[in-house]
């Protein structure tokens, strides 16, 4: 073995590349010829030890111990390098499913293990987005082997390793075995190309999006009745202008970063039906024109639906529109002249250990609104209510001290400027209170305040709410339990945000921007499918618990000398644990993924 130094330019491009190979001289019927053994990229040593570190690469291969003492940065490079040629041979055998019996004397000292790489998770979540026949829809869609490939990487890594797409590309290079499991020689694909997959997905968001609607229809049997729709946004860390990035209402109070708004459609199983990416300041209200229409293209629509949603979408506009799909549905009353609270006639609709829900039911103008009271919502509006109020008095009795100071605030214009704002800052209970302002020749010597009505402040923090809906065909507890349905939208977010890598997002191009979206959309299909099956197993599990479970199993390269000291190196799946048993169970696959690959000196 020697080394060889290759210099290497682009067209174009006048800066020259150096990087270094292992090469091997042999004989043959038509002379001597030579042939790579491993691209070492650049070495950082002088010449005059590339033999040594060639000599010794080929001796730590074949189990000989160093006839003279080499360098620690000698010694060091030589097993990087010949563990990745190990790796590399291995990687060429074909893999044994079926092994005869085979036994052979090993010095159990010289057992050492190495290149650890995760498995379980990888083969779960391959397993799932085959039965979605994910990789299907990508050929049908013009995606070479090796961009169905890379699609299936990203989505994965999304799965397990929530990051960037460059993040992820290292993810694969030195932590999964992704890419031994998809066959992938990650090392030759620069992470560029994972961000032209990312704008190729999001190219065919449509009929992946149907595709996968349909699919899941079929593996699950899904009634796809009820359709829950609602919107979260995610804030970027970069203030650079976009045309989806705009400053907007934060959910997360990060108003000083642009954000985008991501508007999610799913049914009453929890299964994403459409996804669309709006731009940071757009209104609620707004995008629901958009999602209804684009959705009428997806999914089965040859029943009557029911969609439910907050508030801020549940316009009368929008109301009408579900109406003249020939839809129907239940949401929050709020912009409607509502009856009275009422306080007779109510019935227990839920009674459990956090609180007891009652409601009453109230047909008016062709609709049923439900007039619904929670004890445990009543509790968290009490202590809300008290809250509030101290610290907006608080406030106020320190600009009211603030008159007795020798520096304080006390001129007519500015008190009240200053009132003004904290009725801004305390806006969720400002309003209720009644403030006077006593002043002369413009200086003001005294601040009262008192609640205006101390019966409408009741009726605000009461734990009393409105529902209305289209249906009248439901009882009081069917409409309750359809609406609090709308939770699943909210942990799909919530799962998407937590453990998705949603957010935060770095891009600055609003294709990269719009891709990396897409493929946490994509990664939450293959993971609500995966938790689907585990609840017909009566498991439930937080996917952040499910992966790192899985993560424990993991491919290995274990290395081992004979008795006439030759070595041997197997590249093998560690067993499976319990957890890895019922996940196989599930899913119907093998606990066991990949087989064992062999290869020796």
């Amino acid at each position: 073995m020697f080394i060889r130094e290759k210099i290497k330019s682009n067209k174009g491009y006048k800066k020259k590349f150096v990087y270094h190979q292992l090469v091997e001289s042999y004989r043959t019927e038509n002379g001597p010829r030579q042939r790579v053994l491993l691209d070492m990229d650049r070495l950082n040593i002088p010449k005059t030890q590339w033999k040594i570190l060639a000599n010794r690469i080929e001796e730590i291969l074949i189990g000989q111990k160093t006839i003279m003492q080499v360098e620690a940065e000698i010694q060091s490079l030589a097993e990087h390098y010949s563990s990745l040629l190990i790796n590399k041979r291995i990687d060429a055998q074909e893999e044994i499913e079926k092994q005869d019996q085979e036994f052979d004397e090993i010095d159990i000292n010289s057992l050492k293990t190495s290149n650890l790489r995760t498995i379980g998770g990888e083969h779960i979540s391959y397993e799932m987005l085959c039965k979605l026949q994910f990789d299907t829809i990508l050929n049908a869609l013009g995606f070479n082997d090796k961009q169905r490939k890379i699609a299936l990487l990203l989505i994965i890594g999304r799965m397990l390793y929530p990051a960037s797409e460059l993040a992820t590309y290292n993810w694969a290079k030195n932590i999964s075995a992704i890419a031994e499991l998809l066959n992938l020689n990650i090392k030759q694909i620069s992470h560029n190309f994972l961000y032209r997959v990312s704008d190729k997905l999001i190219e065919h968001q449509d009929e992946i999006e149907k595709h996968l609607s349909e699919r899941e229809r079929v593996l699950f049997d899904l009634n796809e009745n009820i359709i829950l729709y609602d919107l979260t946004n995610t804030y970027f860390e970069s203030s650079k202008t976009s045309d989806f990035k705009k400053y907007g209402r934060s959910k997360e109070k990060r108003y000083d970063q642009p954000l985008v708004t991501l508007g999610l459609v799913v049914d009453e199983d929890g299964f994403p039906k459409h996804s669309h990416l709006f731009e940071g300041n757009v209104s609620e209200a707004g995008t629901f024109e958009k999602i209804v229409k684009k959705f009428s293209t997806h999914g089965n629509f040859s029943n009557t639906k029911t969609f439910i949603m907050d508030a801020g979408i549940s316009t009368e506009d929008n109301l009408k529109l579900i109406k003249s799909e020939g839809h129907e549905y239940i949401v929050v009353a709020r912009n409607k002249p509502l009856p009275k609270e009422p306080t007779e006639g109510l019935i227990t609709i839920r009674h459990s250990q956090q609180g007891t829900v009652e409601a009453k039911m109230i047909k008016q103008d062709g609709e049923t609104i439900l007039f619904c009271k929670s004890s445990l919502k009543s509790r968290k509006e009490e202590s809300m209510r008290t809250r509030f109020s101290e610290r907006f008095e608080k406030d106020l009795q320190f600009a009211k001290d603030g008159l007795q100071k020798k520096r304080g605030t006390k001129k007519y214009d500015k008190v009240l400027e200053r009132i003004g704002r904290l009725k801004q800052k305390h806006s969720s209970i400002a309003y209720l209170y009644e403030i006077n302002v006593k002043h002369h020749k413009g200086i003001v010597n005294d601040i009262t305040w008192n609640i205006k009505d101390i019966k409408k402040v009741d009726e605000r923090f009461s734990g009393g709410y409105y529902l209305r809906s289209s249906r009248t065909d439901l009882s009081e507890k069917e409409i309750w339990n359809l609406y609090i349905s709308l939770t699943d939208v909210e942990d799909s977010f919530r799962s998407m945000k937590s453990y998705l890598g949603l957010r935060p997002n770095f891009h600055q191009k609003d294709e990269r921007i719009k891709g990396h979206m897409f493929i946490t959309v994509l990664a939450h299909h293959a993971v609500n499918s995966i938790q689907t099956l585990l609840h017909k197993k009566n498991v439930y599990m937080q996917w952040n618990t499910i992966r790192e479970l899985l993560g424990v199993q993991q491919r290995v390269t274990t290395e081992m000398k004979n008795r006439e000291g030759k070595k041997r190196w197997l590249r093998h799946t560690s067993e499976p644990e319990s957890f890895h048993l019922l996940m196989a169970n599930a899913l119907s696959v093998k606990s066991k993924p990949m087989g064992v690959k062999k290869w020796k000196t």
